[in-house]
């Protein structure tokens, strides 16, 4: 398996006294998982949610067979432990974004909650993959609001969706197949709220991932750095291993086009089977007798037309 080269720095910014943000990983035979989270519900109850969801994460998934199955899975069940320790009175309103990679070389997953993201660089091109579940994102979506208003909105730190909200996880998935030498970028809202993508992209072009993340968390504290800030920053090899998954993925995810999953529903890549010769139609004899009634009708005008 190529090594990769990925990097994952946090801070609690400039304004914050504590850091509620979480960051982890894991190296597995089949690639790796990589994870960002940011905590809500108080000094203690935002680390702790936070937390919590990057070990359950990455406890389900480093030993579990990758699949967008295992993914839903492995948020699922982060999501029921932080439900649970929500319902105690101290740690009421806990809740937390979790945005995970999973690559199953030369694949990738992506599972995602709240306003926690994940980008794409893929040569020149920078592409923000996941879609912020807050209320100022739903506007934007729906025309309301432009993505400059959103920015420095009074409710911009409003989240609709967050594991340990509600018992049962509401998650986007997403696939796509892999290039040599992607770079993907996931991170917490300290950073993507306080630097426009094409910062990220520069940052993320001309340096390795170590010093990527690096640079990206001091910017955002040298612009103030009024939230926690996470940065998670992995390259692909140059040469990736080929092959198919177990898992089937839309066309266009695997032809390298980030594109929703949503498990249950068939595949657009249906597996090759032989097809049977078409069976001629059956016809009944009124059918038959109608056809041949047609026939001696049509006969008989045309012997009476060239009749002389």
């Amino acid at each position: 398996m190529p090594s990769l080269s990925f990097a994952l720095e946090t801070h609690p910014g400039r304004k914050r006294p504590k850091n509620e943000d979480a960051v982890g990983h894991a190296l597995t035979s089949w690639g790796g998982v990589f994870v960002v989270a940011d905590g809500m519900g108080g000094h203690r109850t935002g680390e702790v949610a936070a937390r919590l969801a990057v070990e359950a994460i990455l406890e389900s998934l480093k030993e579990a067979e990758p699949s967008p199955k295992a993914l839903l899975e492995a948020f699922e069940r982060a999501n029921a432990l932080i439900y649970a320790e929500a319902q105690r009175p101290e740690n009421r309103g806990m809740g937390t974004t979790a945005t995970c990679l999973l690559l199953d070389l030369p694949y990738a997953l992506i599972a995602h909650v709240g306003d926690s993201r994940a980008y794409l660089l893929r040569g020149e091109e920078f592409t923000l993959l996941t879609e912020d579940h807050s209320w100022v994102a739903e506007r934007v979506r729906q025309g309301l609001l432009s993505p400059e208003e959103a920015r420095t909105h009074r409710w911009r730190n409003v989240i609709t969706n967050a594991l340990g909200s509600f018992p049962q996880a509401r998650v986007d998935l997403l696939g796509l197949k892999l290039f040599p030498e992607d770079t993907f970028l996931l991170c917490s809202d300290g950073l993507s709220g306080v630097l426009e993508d094409r910062t990220l992209k520069e940052v993320l072009k001309n340096f390795p991932p170590e010093e990527a993340a690096r640079r990206l968390v001091e910017l955002a504290n040298e612009w103030g750095g009024p939230d926690n800030v996470s940065a998670v920053v992995v390259r692909l090899p140059k040469e990736l291993p080929q092959g198919q998954r177990p898992y089937a993925l839309p066309l266009e995810a695997a032809q390298g086009s980030p594109v929703r999953l949503k498990l249950g529903e068939e595949p657009e890549e249906l597996p090759t089977q032989v097809l049977e010769p078409p069976k001629r139609p059956r016809v009944s004899w009124r059918d038959a007798l109608l056809i041949l009634l047609w026939i001696v009708v049509v006969a008989y005008i045309l012997l009476g037309y060239f009749r002389p």
